[in-house]
């Protein structure tokens, strides 16, 4: 009887991957949070946010070859979401030169959950570019459980276990690179006179 539940339990895991890798968007899924914005919750980013957002995501994101850029909106739900408008300002200038519009989902209570990932397949069923996604910083723990991506490891989990205010999100400067549903780095931007030195991946 053990014998056959180890059997069923292995063969259930082994289907789940399965599930997982087979539904997995292809593209190399890059995502980042809105640049810096004033305290307060006024609107806008600062001097800070628009030399990130105008000068180093286009001069990084320029030659990743995206193919697709995803945003937020605010929905009904005013308590969450409210960083979208800084997201799409964010995103703007590389959508600019890159001659990309951004596509935008909304987040909140009133949204769809499944509306992000269901672009992202749209988009990965013609075209083998990577996307981007530039996303309300508040909303991102919710963003990586929609979109079904997690992180390679336990590591961050108990990382974020110790120290709640490391909670995703809450650094600007981070892009997350996922392939097939894992998140497989974390980098900083480094952009120059803005942030450290990037830490590479883990």
């Amino acid at each position: 009887m053990l014998h056959t539940l180890s059997c069923f339990t292995l063969l259930f895991s082994v289907l789940i991957t399965q599930h997982i890798f087979v539904n997995a968007v292809p593209n190399t899924v890059y995502i980042i949070t809105n640049a810096e914005t004033p305290s307060l919750k006024r609107p806008g980013l600062t001097p800070v946010g628009l030399k990130r957002a105008d000068e180093c995501i286009p001069g990084i994101f320029q030659t990743f070859n995206i193919g697709m850029i995803l945003s937020c909106t605010t929905d009904k739900d005013h308590e969450e979401g409210l960083s979208c408008p800084a997201a799409q300002r964010t995103a703007q200038p590389l959508a600019n030169l890159l001659g990309l519009e951004i596509i935008t989902c909304g987040t909140g209570e009133e949204s769809n959950d499944d509306c992000a990932e269901n672009k992202m397949r749209a988009f990965a069923k013609t075209s083998t570019q990577n996307i981007l996604i530039v996303w309300d910083a508040a909303g991102l723990d919710d963003l990586f459980e929609n979109i079904d991506v997690d992180f390679s490891d336990d590591e961050d989990d108990d990382d974020e276990d110790d120290d709640d205010d490391d909670n995703l999100g809450l650094h600007p400067d981070v892009i997350y690179t996922a392939t097939k549903s894992t998140i497989k780095f974390q980098t900083s931007m480094n952009c120059t006179g803005i942030d450290g030195q990037a830490d590479g991946s883990f």
